[in-house]
């Protein structure tokens, strides 16, 4: 009952829409153990309440506007607003499209080479409308390791010096790990909701 009457309330009051913002979800492929990752889960939800004001929506004159109102909600606060039976955790893509209001999907997958950030906003009908994705990558440096011999010596011509370059040895491998930074969940979802136009 109560989330009929939010669906319609939000369809009355033309600019206003209900948005679920899920926790981040980690897909790790990572076998190197000098990548750390330590995350906010909640990130997402933090920046989509201050970025979903860029959203925009037509003006059904060729131009689009600032949507007025959207009511942002995670893990804790749907069920407030949508108290039906619909389990927002394990099927959260399901409970939008019965409950008709917009999800954000966010996702990231890492291997040990690279990192992608993404963030994917649905509409009410489980389609996507806008994504967004940020990447961080592992930096290899290879640093040459090879003996040089450097002889100065003094004459009557002058300064001579000789410089002998010894046996080279394999180059050593120095890796920069990437991270996982809040700057990629803020960038990630800054450009979602300005890419946003709904008609």
């Amino acid at each position: 009952m109560i989330a009929v009457f939010s669906l319609l309330v939000g369809m009355v009051f033309a600019g206003t829409f209900d948005v679920y913002v899920s926790p981040i979800q980690i897909e790790s492929r990572v076998t190197n153990p000098n990548i750390v990752i330590t995350h906010e889960e909640g990130a997402p939800y933090y920046y989509s309440s201050l970025y979903s004001r860029h959203a925009k929506e037509s003006t059904d004159h060729g131009g689009y506007r600032s949507v007025e109102k959207v009511r942002v909600y995670n893990e804790d606060t749907i069920e407030t607003v949508y108290s039906d039976d619909c389990n927002y955790r394990r099927r959260p893509i399901d409970c939008a499209v019965k409950n008709g209001h917009y999800y954000v999907e966010t996702i990231v997958t890492m291997n040990d080479n690279q990192m992608i950030f993404r963030t994917t906003l649905y509409g009410p009908e489980g389609t996507i409308i806008n994504t967004a994705t940020r990447t961080d990558e592992m930096i290899v440096n290879w640093i040459r390791q090879q003996e040089v011999t450097v002889v100065e010596t003094e004459s009557r011509q002058g300064k001579q010096t000789m410089t002998h370059y010894g046996k080279e040895e394999m180059p050593l491998k120095w890796e920069i790990p990437y991270k996982l930074l809040q700057h990629h969940a803020q960038q990630a979802s800054l450009g979602l909701w300005v890419g946003v136009k709904l008609n």
